[in-house]
Order: C-alpha cells, then structure tokens, then sequence
C-alpha cells in the first residue's frame, strides 16, 4: 500500500509518454509510476499501489477510448475524481542521421499513428508498426539506432533518450487534445464541485424503449447530457452497455432520473 504522505500517480506508457506530461501538469509534485497498459494501471489503484491514475477517455481527433470505462465499471471501487485536458503534438522521431527518404518503418500506439494519418498516407513507403506505447517507440528506436526506423511520439521523449526530432508537430490537426479521468480508490475529489460532471454507466434492461427512456429521464430533469458512449456488455450478442457524462447537474434531480431508469445505474464519478 502506498504511505499516507506519498502521493503517486500512475499512467500508460513509459517516462516521456504525453501521458505522463498530463499527469504532471495536474499533480504537480506526484511522483509519476508507467504501467504497461491500462489494465495493469487500473488493477494498481484499486490495490492502492498507487494513489491516482490517470486514464485517457477522449482524444479530439481519434475520438473516445471507451476500454476506459470499461475498466471502471469493472472495478466498482474507483471512483474518478478530476479530469484534466493535455494539449498533443505528435513528432516524428528518429536516430542520428536518419532522413525522411530513408525511413522505411515508423512505430507508435494505435492512437498515435490515427492521429498522424496524413504524414503516412503521403509515404506509403513506410511500414506503420503499431506498439503500446508512444514513449517506448521512441526509446526502441534509439536502443536499435536504425536510421530506416522511426517513431511517432513526443519531443520530449527524443530528448530523454537521445533520439532526433525529424519532424515536429506531425499530426493532421493542430486541436489534437486528449481528455483523461483522474481515477482514485479512496482520495476525494480534487476540486470544487458546484458545477460538477457525473459519469454514470447504464446496463439497460433488455426491452425496446429503456435507453430513449434513459435519455428523455435526463431532459425531463433539464440535465445536460454532455456525451453517450456505448459497448457491448458482454451479457450476450448485441446487448450493450452505455456510458453517460451529465454535467451542472443537481444530485436530487439526478437521483429523481436515475430512479426512472429501467436497468442497472452505476455511478462512476463525480468530477
């Protein structure tokens, strides 16, 4: 368990990832833990290992990273308690000598290489490797000093592990920002939440209507449905799982909605 006066956060990737910039800029002097994917950040707050996570929801090119929901409505400890939104500018990265005519492989996350869909699309040439993370390409790549090799990922990366910035700013639009849900087991919310956002998960019951219902309980409240997000649930083919973000929302009238929900309503935070 992590001691009651060290406060650690923990996110995806390795040091250097944009993850990591984002969790710093919201907890300042948090000492930062990488976790190989998502799974295994989750699994670490919930044993208390570490005392926040941040976990990546939205990305304003690619679009939402539902896996993270998914997480929190399978550990009902977590709750999330804060988000934040960190401003990515992908580069393309390699070794000492490296050139753009050279360049026959270029690794990075999933996420990454859509957001960069343009530079690929304009070298066919290259082979896009996908890896779990964007740091870690870059540190790859600098331990192989192969200039045919490249890397999608963050400036700051290339200097901590002696790679080379060959392009800057490389993604297809300059508004490339990803939204991430501050996570926590026990720690409270970490701002003041007169005007406060809710994530709420809904199983719905398995007849016509439940999620227009869901949603007109909503507007019948004049609450604010700021996104939906839906899943499969896994409880057989074709049944889903929706994910809801309110925002302004009075708890009492939040309460009133949730009551006249057919289904499962499961709070996931309040931030």
């Amino acid at each position: 368990m992590t001691s009651p006066d060290a406060v650690t956060v923990g996110f995806q990737g390795e040091p250097g990832a944009f993850s990591e910039e984002a969790a710093l800029a919201l907890l300042g002097d948090a000492r930062p833990e990488g976790f190989r994917n998502f799974d295994a950040l989750v699994e670490a707050v919930d044993a208390g290992r570490v005392t926040y996570g941040l976990l990546p929801v939205e990305n304003s090119i690619y679009g939402q990273i539902a896996r993270s929901y998914d997480l929190l409505w399978a550990h009902p400890a977590l709750r999330i308690v804060d988000e934040t939104i960190h401003h990515v500018v992908q580069a393309l990265i390699g070794v000492a000598g490296a050139t753009l005519d050279g360049i026959r492989e270029v690794r990075s996350h999933p996420v990454a290489l859509e957001q960069c869909r343009r530079l690929l699309d304009a070298h066919p040439r290259w082979n896009a490797v996908v890896v779990e993370d964007t740091a870690g390409a870059v540190r790859e790549i600098a331990q192989r000093g192969d200039p045919a090799i490249a890397a999608i990922g963050p400036a700051s990366a290339a200097a901590r592990y002696g790679a080379v910035v060959l392009r800057d700013n490389v993604q297809d639009d300059e508004d490339n920002y990803t939204r991430f849900f501050l996570i926590s087991r026990g720690a409270p919310p970490r701002r003041n939440l007169g005007r406060a956002c809710v994530a709420i998960g809904l199983l719905r019951a398995d007849k016509p209507g439940t999620l227009r219902d869901a949603l007109s309980a909503f507007a019948d409240e004049a609450i604010n449905l700021r996104s939906i997000v839906s899943r499969p649930s896994r409880f057989g083919p074709f049944t889903y799982r929706f994910y809801c973000e309110v925002e302004g929302v009075d708890r009492v009238k939040l309460d009133r909605a949730l009551s006249r929900i057919a289904g499962e309503a499961k709070i996931l935070g309040i931030y």
